[in-house]
């Protein structure tokens, strides 16, 4: 049986690390303080929008599920564990910065694309 977690570069670990912890610390702020978090956003005011049934709560369930699934894979330091999530955060930010760019919010659209782009490296460079 071979380790793989030695084929996962130092840098990808970190990344991800880092990722979590924003990942954990907007999903916390979105739940306790959301109007911090969503100040800003134009449907705020909209009947529902801080339900944790409407768009909040799709938000807060999302990065929830990003943590833990980072957090796992972290944890497993596995190389192909690695690449799960690497894949998970690639969708999901590459769709972060597809609907950002359509609502034309573009800081949000270019960390997002940003992100995509540095995990799509970042997949390429783990060998499971």
């Amino acid at each position: 049986m071979t380790n793989e977690s030695t084929t996962t570069p130092k840098w990808v670990i970190i990344y991800l690390w880092i990722t979590f912890i924003i990942t954990l610390g907007a999903s916390l702020t979105g739940y306790f303080k959301p109007d911090a978090m969503l100040g800003t956003w134009e449907a705020l005011p909209a009947a529902g929008a801080l339900s944790l049934a409407g768009p909040l709560g799709l938000f807060l369930s999302r990065n929830m599920a990003t943590a833990a699934v980072t957090a796992f894979g972290l944890v497993k330091n596995n190389a192909s564990m690695i690449k799960v999530v690497l894949l998970l955060r690639i969708v999901s930010d590459g769709l972060d910065f597809v609907n950002n760019l359509i609502a034309g919010n573009m800081p949000v659209a270019i960390m997002g694309g940003v992100m995509c782009l540095i995990e799509i490296f970042a997949f390429t460079k783990v060998k499971a």
